[in-house]
């Protein structure tokens, strides 16, 4: 099982170190030095997470000290500005807490870029939307493994869509290793809690156990809930959410982190004839509002340059997407220093929500890809800016070991050859650490927006969607080097006609 782990997870970008078994953080946070840590010798302490001053800054390619004030430190001061919403979020008593689409919260956020706009001196507008789709909404909920001792779950934290309980429940849980058929066969889980385990493939939104159809193989078993254990070490907090995408649940489901989920599959193999009491309290919330927040920068034509990053998150958010809304805002003061008649095309700069919950057509992204064609008709060029930099993090035995490295990224270019090569050749003389090929269709928010207009995008992944997300996954000089290549891009860009951009036969319209 321990060389499936390394296989799924070592590449990740995670905490570090976290021990996979006994005493380990509780939902995300620091863990103590394990026993086999290094001694220390001489000013070296065993640490989680190297400090920024860690992190090797290569030297830019010539020409680039026009970016200088696109500096990582800045950038990630802005981060810890609009994590502090989601931290208000969870220290006002919210267990379902974060940057969340309909919330106080998300309006905060709204405001606080709208602020930031009008300071850069954008020509700035707030779009409200005010007729959002049915929300799912848990209010509350607890769950408590009952063996020997009752142990309450601290990471549990309900599955998108999940429905709530009728007051407390209290099932017997069985053990369905990696929720595979194989796994079911021969275990009745009728009216039980199916309890599975999910390796990361590769992050906090994604495992094992979900990508292999758990919840609908427990449901047609007959389980009267599920368990599902993501398996990063330590005691993570997480919520795999699928952009609202995922169709509502039949049964109760929980998320747990790796030390919750041990202490179950431990009291099943002491026979311990455990029982999960657990209860889940949802609302469907109607009526809620979103906003999308414009700033505009004219130019010297009406062509335009788009770009664009989402404001909502589970948790703290830091680095989805607090990192891709501060990079725009730092390319947004970057480009209002210039002056007008130097800017060969209006910029526009915008933010979208409802990423990670739906907003039907009338809200978000979807809104502006149906009724923004006059906008998508002269823009040449649409940046997305989403999860710009992370830690690069390794699995070592049951441990998790940060890096002073910067992730690679998943990466995506459309538009026409010329765009495609001056992007690459960007990426490659900024030292940017990428996959070894691009996605084949865009993820994130560019998903829904890449056919309007010549586009591209870097995006990190591994620990949103989790409590690990937070400022120190997220390295200054990787935010730099994000905001300088980003830069870069789009002034090579603006050396072109719309018509080089598109390319011909037009290849994203």
């Amino acid at each position: 099982m321990k060389n499936v782990l390394a296989a799924c997870v070592v590449a990740c970008v995670l905490m570090t170190p976290l021990a996979a078994q006994g005493d380990g953080p509780q939902s995300g946070q620091a863990a103590a030095t394990p026993a086999n840590a290094p001694q220390s010798r001489g000013t070296y302490q065993p640490t989680l997470w190297w400090g920024d001053e860690m992190f090797p800054r290569w030297p830019y390619p010539a020409g680039d000290a026009v970016y200088a004030d696109l500096e990582g430190t800045k950038i990630k001061g802005y981060i810890n500005e609009i994590t502090a919403i989601s931290r208000k979020s969870r220290d006002d008593g919210n267990q379902y807490w974060g940057r969340i689409t309909g919330s106080p919260y998300d309006k905060m956020t709204a405001d606080w870029v709208a602020a930031q706009f009008k300071r850069i001196g954008l020509e700035t507008r707030v779009q409200e939307f005010t007729d959002l789709p049915e929300q799912w909404w848990p209010t509350s909920w607890e769950v408590t493994a009952v063996g020997a001792q009752a142990m309450p779950m601290k990471t549990a934290f309900p599955l998108y869509r999940s429905v709530g309980t009728d007051g407390q429940v209290n099932v017997e849980p069985v053990w369905v290793g990696m929720g595979t058929e194989a796994d079911f066969d021969g275990r009745d889980v009728r009216g039980k809690a199916a309890v599975a385990y999910g390796f990361p493939n590769p992050g906090g939104r994604e495992n094992t156990a979900l990508t292999w159809g758990i919840v609908t193989r427990a449901e047609e078993h007959g389980a009267a809930a599920l368990f599902i254990i993501l398996g990063f070490p330590g005691n993570v907090m997480n919520e795999p959410t699928a952009g609202g995408t995922q169709p509502p649940a039949r049964m109760p489901i929980f998320m747990l982190g790796n030390q919750d989920g041990t202490a179950i599959r431990q009291m099943i193999e002491k026979n311990e004839s455990p029982v999960m009491r657990f209860r889940l309290s949802v609302e469907l919330r109607t009526g809620l509002q979103t906003a999308t927040v414009w700033g505009v920068l004219p130019g010297a034509t009406d062509e335009n340059i788009a770009v664009m990053a989402h404001t909502d998150a589970f948790f703290e958010g830091a680095m989805d997407n607090a990192s891709g809304v501060a990079t725009m805002l730092a390319l947004a003061e970057h480009y209002a220093r210039i002056p007008k008649n130097q800017r060969r095309r209006t910029m526009t700069f915008f933010t979208t929500s409802a990423h990670h919950s739906p907003s039907g057509q009338n809200a978000g992204i979807r809104w502006i890809h149906n009724n923004m064609k006059e906008m998508w008709s002269k823009t040449a060029l649409l940046v997305n800016c989403e999860h710009t930099a992370q830690v690069a993090t390794f699995l070592v035995g049951d441990t998790l070991y940060g890096s002073n490295q910067i992730s690679a990224r998943r990466w995506y270019v459309g538009g026409s050859d010329q765009l495609k090569s001056i992007v690459m050749k960007d990426f490659k003389d900024y030292g940017m650490a990428l996959f070894s090929r691009p996605e084949a269709r865009p993820g994130g928010e560019l998903e829904r927006v890449f056919t309007d207009a010549p586009s591209f995008h870097i995006i990190d992944q591994i620990v949103y969607h989790t409590d690990m997300d937070t400022m120190n996954v997220v390295p200054a000089a990787g935010l730099e080097q994000s905001a300088h290549v980003f830069a870069k891009i789009i002034d090579d860009a603006n050396k072109m006609d719309m018509r080089a951009l598109l390319g011909a036969p037009v290849t994203t319209r």
